[in-house]
């Protein structure tokens, strides 16, 4: 059996150096034959070869394509995101009808007729004294109109009329004074802006006070009624501390409002009262 392989390896050894002497003593027409004759007997192996290759090439894709840009497998991506975005919006209209319930339910505690109207801008010179609010002549708003927070405390007054929108000037604002009062001892003074300048746009001042008043911190602050610009006990805020005048002949309060006017979304226009 050795000696068989000796053999064999002998006779392709002979074979292939024959070859080459061949290929170096033949004429170039006899070479470019011969070597044709012997690439065919080694294609269909190479053909073979490129080809599986290719196919598991393409499978490769295939399964990337499939796993990766297949409508479906896609779809699914996206699922979750919709999904979220759905709830995302259910969640929108759940906290809007909960605070449409809040609103309705209120509506029977505000003691004058009133429109409820959305605040749709703010003056860019005057942010936090003056809003815009969606209703206008078209729907009955006038001039001077008070207007109030949804839980109905004093926002301010309507000031500009237009046809489809409003303006209205807020409390804090010198062109939003009026007569107030403590409820407690019903001692009157009136709603002025702050004189000196203070971080919280919910503090405002409550001056001509008399000298002899008592006021203590938390005491409540409503309108008086007086001048007719808005009706009585339309609550307004709550004192924080007091001083007597420079000149001894009145007492000022600081006083802090009930009504968030940098968070407002809706309020109430005042119709008859």
């Amino acid at each position: 059996m050795k000696r068989f392989f000796y053999k064999s390896q002998q006779t392709a050894v002979g074979a292939v150096l024959l070859t080459v002497f061949l290929l170096l003593v033949m004429p170039e027409s006899a070479r470019a034959r011969l070597k044709s004759a012997i690439g065919g007997l080694f294609l269909p192996l190479i053909g073979i070869s490129t080809t599986g290759q290719v196919a598991l090439e393409s499978i490769g894709q295939l399964g990337a394509t499939n796993s990766e840009s297949s409508p479906t497998n896609q779809a699914l991506g996206q699922a979750p995101a919709s999904l979220s975005e759905l709830q995302d919006e259910v969640d929108r209209l759940r906290s809007a009808n909960k605070h449409l319930s809040e609103l309705l339910a209120l509506e029977p505690l505000i003691p004058w007729e009133n429109k409820l109207v959305r605040v749709v801008g703010r003056d860019p010179f005057n942010w936090w004294r003056r809003i815009k609010i969606n209703l206008g002549s078209n729907k009955g708003i006038r001039f001077n109109q008070p207007v109030i927070s949804a839980k109905g405390n004093l926002v301010g007054r309507v000031s500009e009329v237009g046809s489809l929108t409003s303006w209205v000037v807020l409390v804090g604002d010198p062109n939003c004074r009026f007569s107030a009062l403590i409820k407690e001892s019903r001692s009157q003074g009136g709603i002025v802006s702050p004189r000196q300048y203070s971080s919280d746009l919910r503090t405002v001042e409550l001056t001509y006070l008399p000298n002899d008043v008592e006021l203590r911190p938390g005491q409540a602050v409503v309108t008086s009624g007086l001048g007719g610009g808005f009706p009585k006990e339309i609550p307004v805020g709550q004192v924080v501390d007091s001083w007597l005048s420079k000149d001894g002949l009145y007492v000022e309060a600081r006083i802090k409002l009930h009504a968030n006017l940098n968070q407002l979304e809706t309020v109430r226009v005042l119709t008859r009262y």
